[in-house]
C-alpha cells in the first residue's frame, strides 16, 4: 500500500511538471498566444497535481514537509501568473519590455496611462464605464491579489501579523506598478495599488478566524 501511494504520489509531480513544461513552452513559443483563461487552467491544473502529490506523501511519511514545499510553490506559481498578466500580456495592454524613452512617448504615457490622484480612475469607472469595463477593472483589481490573503500567512509566520501582510501587499504592488512605469506598460495607477491591498486583505481578514485558518491548514495538511 505504501508503495502503491508513493507511485501515485510521484505520477502526481509528474503530471504537474509536465504542465507547467507545457506552460512555459507555450510563453515562450513564436506566435503562440495563451490566453488569460488558458494561464489559469494550467496554472491550476498543476497546483493540484502538487496537492495530490504532496498530501499522498504527506500522509505516507507522517509529516507535512511535502506539503510545505507545495505551498512555497503555489506562491511562486501565483506571482508567477501575477508578473505575466501585469506586465508581459498583450491582451492587457502589456508590452513587457523596455523601451527607448523619448519626451513625446513619455508625455503620452503620463497623460493616458499615469494616475497619483486616489479613487481617479474608480469614480470615472463608476460615473462612465460599462459594466464589463467596471467588473474588468475595479472588480478584477479587487480579485487578483486575493491568493495572497492566503498564500502568504500559510507560507510565514510573520505574515499573520496584520503590518507586515499589508506592508508586503503594498511593496509588491508598488514594485509591480514601478516596473509598467519603466517600461510604459499597461498602466501605473495608486487605485490599482489600493483596490489590489484592500482585495488581499479582505481574505486576509478571514484567516484571522482561528476556525476559518484552522481550516485552511487542515485542507494542506499542516496540523
Amino acid at each position: 500500500m505504501r508503495k502503491l501511494s508513493k507511485t501515485f504520489a510521484v505520477t502526481s509531480y509528474i503530471f504537474a511538471a509536465a504542465i507547467m513544461l507545457v506552460y512555459f513552452g507555450a510563453e515562450i513559443m513564436p506566435g503562440f498566444f495563451l490566453s488569460t483563461s488558458g494561464r489559469l487552467v494550467l496554472l491550476c491544473g498543476c497546483c493540484g497535481f502538487l496537492w495530490l502529490g504532496g498530501s499522498l506523501l504527506t500522509k505516507q511519511n507522517g509529516n507535512n514537509r511535502p506539503m510545505k514545499i507545495n505551498l512555497r510553490i503555489f506562491l511562486g506559481l501565483y506571482l508567477l501568473l501575477f508578473a505575466t498578466l501585469t506586465l508581459f500580456d498583450p491582451l492587457w495592454g502589456r508590452n513587457g519590455g523596455f523601451v527607448s524613452w523619448n519626451r513625446e512617448l513619455f508625455y503620452t504615457y503620463v497623460q493616458n496611462s499615469l494616475n497619483l490622484v486616489p479613487f481617479k480612475t474608480v469614480l470615472q469607472f463608476l460615473s462612465k464605464g460599462s459594466f464589463y469595463q467596471f467588473m474588468v477593472n475595479i472588480a478584477g483589481n479587487i480579485v487578483c491579489l486575493m491568493p495572497l490573503g492566503i498564500l502568504l500567512p500559510l507560507n510565514f509566520e510573520k505574515q499573520r501579523k496584520t503590518g507586515v501582510f499589508l506592508l508586503t501587499c503594498v511593496l509588491i504592488v508598488s514594485a509591480v506598478e514601478i516596473l509598467q512605469f519603466i517600461t510604459l506598460s499597461g498602466s501605473c495607477d495608486i487605485d490599482d495599488l489600493i483596490l489590489n491591498v484592500s482585495g488581499a486583505f479582505i481574505v486576509y481578514l478571514f484567516t484571522k478566524n482561528r476556525k476559518a485558518f484552522g481550516f485552511l491548514k487542515r485542507i494542506f495538511l499542516l496540523e
